[in-house]
């Protein structure tokens, strides 16, 4: 029999992590599944609408990913004839399906979890009405969404639920004011209008107090969905959600709080969908007067897991898609957090991924040790470190730890090479960030990484390249 849930009553984010959690459980159980009805959810009560599938998403996207990954499904449109399993354990196995993508960051593209959202499309008549509303927005010259999460229903989950795992500091409910003091303070007095994400009907106060005290306060003017399309068509909630979500997808600098599942999404939808992480994307709950950029793939929900660099893996050199991308696993160990893993893999062909560690923001953390794994199939590859107190290792082999762990000893340089017939066809390239120091140094083949002071290293970028004909 088949297996599916009744709709949860809950928000739209909320409805896709348990989506993924069910297509997950469908998969590891070996049991077709029946796609869900979407809920149409009022927080403030209310009767929730309850809405087909085929009605909010398109179907056959969808089953393009089931039948790639070998999922058994049911294309009925009646749940009458399945077995209900509970749709909140599916959200919270969906929710740490998402998580596993955040802590593997690019490298998770082709893997299940990014492959459902990315091919989770709003069925036709929703797109052409999204189509409409970003036609509107893009030609009122605006290019910036900021969501506002300051809703009634808001407020109570931060006075009653965010308190207890969050840290005291931490600002996720401002009141509209302080939210865009922070986005003047971090975009600058250049930004003249912004397009405002939230639940209209549930506002402390209405919409036009708020856009007469930022026009006055900060000279930005502030459009909503309302300001654009008749209520008619914004009587549901459901529908609003997804025409606010489609367009924050669309404009290239997005403000949200990271402790909302729905701006988490608009970061993580769009990674999915564009297979490029977005360079305009602020979270505005961290503490202080400013911003925080985003720089994971959306999937970390503390502020200040959002805005590190570890999540991010920017590139230290640049990548050419030439490259090789063999499946490795680079894992070092970070001083004041343990090991961290990133890693190139490789799904029937198609390669993600990058060898990226970098612990350099917000606060440096330096490299202690690192290893490299592969299997037997790759090319021989050697490392070897060198540590604070000038220990330099011997040449280690893939598999091997090189360096310490928890001892306090920061490596200062490191150095990779490719050794036996690979290295007459590729080289390996390599390069590294030192605490103190802007610029990256870039090595090669055996050559030592290193800042010319022994600084301790804090991030590392490694790669390899077909050489080039002589």
């Amino acid at each position: 029999m088949a297996i599916c849930y009744p709709g949860i009553t809950a928000g739209l984010t909320n409805q896709k992590i348990a989506l993924i959690g069910l297509i997950h459980k469908a998969l590891r159980d070996n049991t077709p599944l029946v796609l869900p009805q979407i809920v149409s959810f009022h927080p403030q009560g209310g009767a929730h609408e309850f809405c087909n599938f085929d009605e909010i998403y398109q179907r056959a996207p969808l089953e393009k990913v089931f039948d790639a990954f070998d999922i058994p499904y049911s294309n009925q449109q009646s749940q009458a004839e399945t077995e209900n399993v509970d749709g909140w354990q599916c959200f919270w196995e969906g929710a740490d399906r998402w998580g596993e993508t955040g802590r593997a960051g690019m490298a998770a593209l082709p893997d299940l979890t990014c492959q459902i959202i990315r091919h989770l499309v709003p069925a036709p008549l929703l797109s052409d009405c999204a189509k409409l509303l970003l036609a509107k927005v893009e030609a009122a010259n605006i290019d910036c969404a900021i969501q506002m999460r300051i809703e009634n229903d808001w407020q109570g989950y931060s006075a009653d639920v965010l308190p207890t795992f969050s840290e005291k500091d931490e600002d996720y409910c401002p009141d509209f004011q302080g939210i865009m003091q922070k986005v003047v303070a971090t975009l600058g007095k250049g930004l003249k209008k912004a397009y405002v994400l939230c639940d209209e009907g549930c506002l402390p106060v209405s919409k036009d107090i708020i856009r007469e005290h930022v026009l006055d306060a900060f000279g930005i003017e502030l459009f909503w969905k309302s300001d654009f399309l008749p209520s008619d068509l914004l009587k549901s909630k459901l529908v609003s959600s997804i025409l606010d979500f489609e367009v924050a997808l669309h404009l290239s600098t997005f403000v949200g709080n990271s402790r909302s599942t729905f701006s988490c999404f608009v970061t993580f939808e769009k990674i999915c969908r564009t297979l490029t992480a977005p360079t305009s994307h602020y979270i505005y709950n961290l503490p202080g007067p400013f911003l925080g950029k985003r720089r994971d793939n959306g999937a970390m929900m503390v502020p200040q897991q959002a805005i590190d660099t570890l999540y991010g893996r920017a590139p230290l050199r640049d990548i050419l898609s030439s490259d090789l991308k063999w499946p490795l696993a680079l894992t070092a160990h970070v001083s004041t957090l343990g090991d961290f893993k990133s890693e190139t893999s490789s799904v029937k062909g198609i390669p993600s991924g990058d060898l990226i560690i970098d612990a350099s923001y917000p606060v440096a953390r330096s490299l202690e040790g690192f290893s490299l794994e592969g299997g037997t199939e790759l090319p021989d590859i050697e490392y070897r470190t060198l540590d604070i107190h000038q220990h330099e290792s011997a040449w280690d082999s893939t598999g091997t730890f090189c360096g310490s762990r928890g001892q306090a000893r920061p490596l200062c340089g490191f150095a990779f090479r490719i050794t036996g017939p690979a290295s007459l066809s590729a080289d390996c390239l390599y390069a590294g960030r030192f605490d103190g120091h802007s610029e990256i140094i870039f090595a090669q083949n055996g050559e030592w990484c290193r800042a010319p002071d022994g600084a301790p290293l804090t991030a590392l970028h490694l790669l390899f390249r077909p050489k080039t004909k002589s």
